[in-house]
C-alpha cells in the first residue's frame, strides 16, 4: 500500500497510457474518409519534406511548417504508407490524454484526471480533414498543463514550459500559439496578482521572451520560409485576412448555431443525455459550495484561478468558429471543456458521502467502458475487403463508397503504367493525393486551384511556365474542377484560371476516364477523373 501512495501519478500515468492504447489501437490501419484534396496535401507535405522541400517555398502549405516534418519522420522509421501517419495520430491522441491527466492531476483528484483523459481519447472530435491540427490540440493540451501547474505550485519551470509549448503551437497553427500565449501571460499576471507575487528578476525574463523573444523567433522561421513568394502567395498560405476564406458569419449567429448544434447533442442519445445531467449538476453544486463557504479558502483560490484559466482559454479557442461559423473548427476548444466538466465533477463530489462519490466515478468509469464498445464494433464492421485501399502507399481501411476506392486505384494504377520514372503529371483543381500514390512531385508549386484561392494572372502565368519548364505532358483533371453547389470551388477556366482553362484546352486532350461523372462530385465522394495527354 506504501509503494502504491508514493508512486500513485506514475501508476494513474501507466493506466492512461494502457487506456490510450486500447481505445486507440482499432484506429491503427482504419480511418473514417479520405478525401483527394486535403489529406493528399497532408501526405503529400510529410513526402516532400521527407525528400527535403521546404514549405511554403517549394509546395503551398496552409498551416504552420512543423507537422509535415513530425510525419515525414514516421515515414522514414516505418515507411511511405498512410498507416505510418495513422500511428503519429494515435501517439499524438494518448500523449494528449497523458497531458490532460498531467494537468487535472495538480488540481484535482487521480480518478477524475484519469476518467478526464479517457473521456479526450475517446471523445475528442477528430479533425476529420487534416492530421495536422491534433498536434496543435496536444501543444495546447501542454500549455493548459503547464499553466495548472503554476496556479498550484507558482513555479517559474512550469511558466517556461508553457513558452516551450507554445512556441511548438506556433509553428502548428500561429493564430492558435498567439492565443495561447495571451492565455498564459494573463494567468501568470492574475496568478501573481491574486498572491500578492511581486515581479522579481526571473518574472521579468519571462515577460520579456513572452512579449519579445518567442514572437520575434516565430517571426523569423516563418520570413525564412515564406521570404521571396508573393503578397498573393503568402496570403494563400495564411488565409487570415478578410476574404481570404469562403466562410465568413456573424459571431451571434455563430453562437446561437452553437447552441443548437449543443441541445441537439444532448438529445441524441442517453449517454450524452446522463452526461449533461452530471455536468449541470456539479455545476450548481459547485456554486453552492462557493456561495456558503464550504470550501477551504486556499482550495477556493485554485479553483477559481484553475477555471478562469480554463474557461479564458476556451474563449481564447474560439474565435476562429465565432468569425467563420464552421462548426469543426470549435473542436479546438473541446479539451479544455472536458477538463472543466471533470474538475466540477470532481470538486462537487468531494463535499458529499463517500458511497455516492464512488458511485458517481463508478458511473463515469462505466460510461466509458459502454461507449469504447459501442466505438469498437462499428470500426471493426467496416474493415472488409471493399472498403480496403489496397495500393502500395494506402494499405488501410476508409470509409469512403467502394467506387471512390476503384475510382482512385484504377486512376493511380494507369498514371503509374503511362508515365516514365522521372516523368511528372500536372493533378487539378485540387488531388494531391495522387501525387502521394505515385510518389511523384508537383511539377508546380501550387497546389490547390478554387475560385476562393483567388489565383491572379500572373501566379497563372508562371504555373504555366513551370508546366513548360518541367516538360509536362499529361493532367489529371478530377470532377471537382467543376462544382456547381459547394461554396468558393467554382468552375476551372470559367469563373477561376481561364489562363490555365485555355492552356490545357489548346494543348492536351482526353485520353482516360474514371470514375463518377454523372452526379455533384464531393470532398471524398462522387469522384471522377480525367486524364488528358499533350497534343
Amino acid at each position: 500500500m506504501l509503494f502504491l501512495k508514493q508512486h500513485a501519478k506514475c501508476l494513474v500515468l501507466l493506466s492512461v497510457l494502457g487506456a490510450g492504447i486500447l481505445i486507440t489501437a482499432p484506429f491503427a490501419d482504419f480511418q473514417d474518409y479520405l478525401s483527394q484534396g486535403d489529406h493528399g496535401r497532408d501526405l503529400y507535405a510529410a513526402q516532400a519534406v521527407y525528400r527535403g522541400e521546404l514549405p511554403y517555398k517549394d509546395f503551398w502549405w496552409v498551416y504552420g511548417p512543423l507537422m509535415p516534418y513530425y510525419y515525414g519522420l514516421f515515414f522514414k522509421i516505418f515507411g511511405t504508407h498512410i498507416s505510418s501517419i495513422l500511428l503519429g495520430k494515435l501517439i499524438l491522441k494518448i500523449l494528449g490524454g497523458i497531458l490532460i491527466c498531467l494537468g487535472l492531476m495538480e488540481v484535482s483528484s487521480n480518478m477524475a484526471a484519469f476518467l478526464c483523459a479517457c473521456w479526450f481519447m475517446l471523445f475528442q472530435q477528430d479533425f476529420f480533414f487534416t492530421y495536422n491540427h491534433l498536434g496543435g490540440v496536444v501543444m495546447m493540451l501542454g500549455v493548459a498543463f503547464c499553466l495548472l501547474s503554476y496556479i498550484q505550485k507558482n513555479s517559474m519551470r512550469a511558466a517556461w514550459g508553457g513558452l516551450g509549448f507554445i512556441f511548438t503551437l506556433c509553428l502548428i497553427k500561429i493564430n492558435f500559439g498567439l492565443a495561447s500565449l495571451a492565455v498564459c501571460v494573463i494567468t501568470v499576471v492574475i496568478s501573481d496578482f491574486v498572491r500578492r507575487i511581486p515581479c522579481n528578476t526571473a518574472k521579468k525574463s519571462f515577460y520579456t521572451v513572452a512579449f519579445i523573444g518567442l514572437p520575434l523567433l516565430t517571426f523569423i522561421i516563418y520570413w525564412s520560409l515564406l521570404k521571396g513568394l508573393s503578397v498573393m502567395e503568402i496570403r494563400q498560405c495564411l488565409p487570415y485576412k478578410e476574404g481570404d476564406q469562403p466562410y465568413i458569419i456573424s459571431p451571434w449567429i455563430a453562437i446561437s448555431n452553437f447552441g443548437q448544434i449543443t441541445w441537439h447533442t444532448i438529445n441524441t442519445n442517453w449517454v450524452n443525455f446522463t452526461f449533461a445531467v452530471m455536468i449541470n449538476a456539479s455545476a450548481l453544486r459547485c456554486i453552492y459550495l462557493f456561495a456558503k463557504n464550504k470550501i477551504p479558502s486556499s482550495r477556493k483560490i485554485i479553483l477559481v484561478l484553475s477555471l478562469s484559466m480554463l474557461g479564458l482559454f476556451y474563449v481564447a479557442n474560439t474565435h476562429e468558429y465565432l468569425k467563420s461559423g464552421v462548426w469543426y473548427r470549435i473542436f479546438w476548444a473541446q479539451p479544455l471543456t472536458m477538463m472543466i466538466t471533470f474538475l466540477l465533477i470532481d470538486t462537487a463530489s468531494q463535499s458529499i458521502p463517500k458511497v455516492a462519490r464512488k458511485i458517481i466515478l463508478t458511473s463515469l468509469a462505466f460510461l466509458v467502458i459502454y461507449c469504447w464498445f459501442s466505438l469498437l464494433g462499428p470500426v471493426n464492421a467496416a474493415k472488409t475487403d471493399k472498403q480496403y485501399l489496397s495500393l502500395p502507399r494506402g494499405g488501410i481501411y476508409i470509409s469512403n463508397s467502394p467506387s471512390w476506392i476503384t475510382t482512385v486505384e484504377q486512376t493511380t494504377d494507369f498514371l503509374n503504367k503511362t508515365l516514365k520514372p522521372d516523368e511528372l503529371f500536372f493533378a487539378l483543381p485540387y488531388d494531391c493525393l495522387y501525387y502521394y500514390l505515385t510518389g511523384k512531385k508537383t511539377p508546380t508549386r501550387q497546389l490547390i486551384f478554387f475560385e476562393h484561392i483567388k489565383i491572379p494572372a500572373e501566379q497563372e502565368k508562371s504555373v504555366i511556365a513551370e508546366l513548360k519548364k518541367n516538360h509536362v505532358n499529361y493532367i489529371l483533371l478530377s470532377s471537382r474542377a467543376f462544382a456547381r453547389q459547394e461554396l468558393g470551388l467554382g468552375f476551372l477556366g470559367t469563373s477561376y484560371c481561364p489562363l490555365i482553362g485555355k492552356y490545357i484546352q489548346d494543348n492536351f486532350t482526353a485520353i482516360a476516364r474514371f470514375g463518377d461523372w454523372n452526379h455533384e462530385p464531393g470532398w471524398a465522394w462522387n469522384h471522377g477523373t480525367l486524364i488528358l495527354k499533350r497534343k
